[in-house]
């Protein structure tokens, strides 16, 4: 995971009077990395950004469990039908893996050990143990 992130995410937790000093670190983050990981994210222990997370955006309401493995360009966030953002990131459970470009959008959840494709888009749940791939995303192994 990144430091710098893990450095902003446990000032955010510590104190409100600390969020100034987080947001400069996420900030700090996003430009060096080139990214927007949210101080505000729950994301577990040993989950890795592959290539310090480039590209990758990520909510802040999301909540990723541990020993993820998370690649380039992806993002994590919520819908926008009609213009209306629905608020709800999803929540990834363990040991998934995230392919470079994929999209998880929404009230959605990842199950433990599964596996996203590269450019593929979720929008539904994805069960344990599930390989997903395509636009929109399609359970192709269970």
């Amino acid at each position: 995971m990144n430091k710098l992130w893990r450095i902003s995410n446990r000032l955010y937790k510590k104190s409100k009077a600390w969020h100034p000093v987080a947001r400069f670190f996420e900030l700090l983050n996003m430009v060096l990395n080139s990214n927007a990981i949210s101080e505000k994210a729950q994301i577990g222990e040993n989950t890795r950004f592959h290539h310090h997370g480039l590209g990758c955006v990520i909510h802040n309401s999301t909540v990723i469990g541990n020993d993820c493995d998370i690649f380039q360009n992806v993002t994590i966030g919520s819908q926008w039908p009609n213009g209306i953002c629905e608020g709800a990131a999803p929540v990834i459970k363990n040991r998934v893996l995230i392919g470079a470009g994929a999209v998880i959008l929404g009230n959605v959840s990842i199950g433990d050990d599964a596996k996203i494709g590269a450019n593929a888009v979720v929008i539904k749940d994805i069960p344990n143990g599930a390989v997903a791939v395509g636009v929109p995303a399609k359970i192709i192994k269970k």
